[in-house]
């Protein structure tokens, strides 16, 4: 899907939208008393277009950027305030621009602002990670912080810093393990409510899938001690508690069982970073942040993303069909499935739908060692290297 551009509509576009008599300066005052803005306070505005939002920030002084795919609706932004008489005292920069991929340096602006923008534009996850890029972390945090520690988008990443949670911290720990330290995020957390929740259905269950279950963990201060209860209320409420026969199947003696999941997700992470260091952060044919131990010691995850250097959809299903022949020829035990967190060891090419990412291979090293675990990750080891 190309980008939304409206620029054959910036003639009649301030036709079809407006407010009430000073809707746009209560808008304005309002997103400044939230955010403690002042004079230096650098603002941001993705999908700026004809000013509806901007104009009274600029012409209140505040120094304002705006960015837009649509040269001509930024054309009409500036035709209004040219007429001002104090026009020369506004700062204001026009940016014509993808806001996939903003033309500024990391932490520039100390807030952002995106109103009726997102819907348009198909790759919306990465505008947000470039708004993240640009945006200088907050002193005064925000009220509620989610987190994933490590997270995939086709290639890994690992959260480096995050802004002071007021309220609530939300740790998503899907993807480390029930046994990851968050003592660093713990420590951190001015706020006093923090939750840790992960699917329970694939690294806590050794792989078996017995049942489709969440996992919270709560750390409160006195003055939320209360949230466990408040929890378990809403679950009754809402009907989302287990099942008798979910709660038959959990009964397994090593379910929740620390040091029996510390030793089978140890084993799967120990697995994949063995696949990645066969991979490597220089390979021929792949991009380098297959998996987070390659940028960041002691970091894990229970698969590998792989990307091409030389990206196309039609590569990538190559890529996997010579996977499945190589391994069906050396006679490696592999099953084709994307997903994670079982005995053996899976892989599959993940396509998302059109506008939502790029295609990357995912494989998925299992518990097991031997034989298989040892010539998959040489066969990846021979790819990588071009051969």
């Amino acid at each position: 899907m190309p980008p939304v551009s409206f620029d054959r509509a910036a003639e009649y576009y301030d036709g079809t939208r407006g407010y009430a008599d000073g809707s746009a300066e209560r808008i304005r005052d309002a997103i400044v008393a939230y955010a403690s803005a002042g004079r230096d306070t650098r603002f941001l505005e993705l999908g700026i277009g004809t000013g509806r939002i901007a104009l009274p920030f600029i012409r209140a002084g505040y120094d304002y950027t705006g960015v837009d795919i649509s040269p001509a609706m930024m054309a009409r932004l500036a035709d209004k305030l040219a007429g001002d008489s104090v026009a020369a005292a506004y700062r204001y920069r026009l940016h014509a621009a993808d806001i996939t991929a903003l033309p500024f340096e990391a932490q520039r602006f100390d807030v952002i602002i995106a109103v009726h923008v997102l819907h348009l534009v198909a790759d919306w996850q990465r505008a947000i990670q470039e708004a993240r890029r640009v945006l200088r972390p907050s002193e005064g945090g925000a009220d509620v912080v989610i987190v994933e520690p490590v997270w995939c988008d086709g290639s890994f990443s690992c959260t480096d810093a995050l802004p002071m949670a007021r309220q609530l911290l939300i740790l998503d720990t899907t993807l480390v393990g029930p046994g990851a330290d968050l003592r660093p995020y713990l420590q951190a957390a001015r706020c006093p409510l923090v939750i840790a929740y992960s699917s329970g259905l694939k690294l806590d269950q050794a792989g078996m899938e017995l049942a489709n279950v969440g996992i919270v963990r709560i750390y409160a201060r006195d003055d939320a001690r209360h949230t466990g209860a408040a929890l378990r209320r809403i679950r009754s409420l809402v009907g989302a508690g287990l099942t008798l026969d979910e709660m038959s199947a959990l009964s397994a003696s090593w379910f929740m069982d620390r040091a029996y999941a510390d030793r089978y997700v140890g084993a799967i992470f120990a697995n994949n970073r063995r696949l990645a260091a066969a991979i490597g952060p220089r390979s021929a044919i792949f991009a380098p942040h297959c998996h987070p131990s390659l940028h960041r010691q002691g970091a894990d995850a229970p698969f590998c993303a792989l990307q091409l250097n030389e990206p196309s959809l039609q590569a990538y299903r190559a890529l996997e069909r010579l996977v499945a022949l190589e391994c069906e020829r050396r006679d490696i035990v592999v099953t084709k499935g994307g997903s994670f967190g079982f005995r053996g060891h899976r892989f599959e090419l993940i396509e998302p739908e059109p506008g939502q990412g790029e295609p990357f291979l995912r494989v998925a090293m299992g518990w097991r060692d031997g034989w298989s675990c040892r010539r998959l990750c040489a066969l990846f080891e021979e790819l990588a290297q071009g051969r």
